[in-house]
């Protein structure tokens, strides 16, 4: 989710503190929306005063997301790893998927998004 960041100072002899605005997160380029008389700066619906409507969208600094990519160690994509069960009464596949994360077939990745058994692959390589 983006979030629009203010910055604010005071400049020697001005009445009034000067603001700098910023985007932090999102794909979405910032913008500024005019609605029902009022200015957004989009993404995140900061509504401006009226005496901030002198701004422009080249004023707004853009800081998009990135994705961190993970950092696997020797792992081969098409390679399936069957880990035991803590029970130790099935086993679980391991496998890379197609954005290079690591994915596990056990109840316990559907919920969290993460389980021991990956821990225990990666850890291993």
């Amino acid at each position: 989710m983006s979030k629009v960041m203010i910055s604010e100072y005071w400049d020697h002899g001005k009445k009034k503190a000067i603001r700098r605005y910023s985007i932090h997160g999102g794909t979405i380029p910032p913008t500024i929306f005019d609605w029902n008389g009022e200015k957004y700066i989009m993404p995140g619906w900061y509504k401006l005063e009226k005496h901030e409507y002198n701004i422009k969208r080249e004023d707004i600094a853009y800081y998009p997301f990135k994705a961190n990519k993970p950092k696997l160690p020797n792992i081969d994509k098409n390679k399936v790893y069957k880990v035991l069960s803590s029970k130790g009464n099935k086993h679980y596949e391991v496998k890379m998927n197609n954005t290079g994360s690591m994915e596990c077939t056990c109840p316990g990745y559907g919920f969290r998004r993460e389980c021991r058994h990956i821990k225990e692959i990666t850890s291993s390589l």
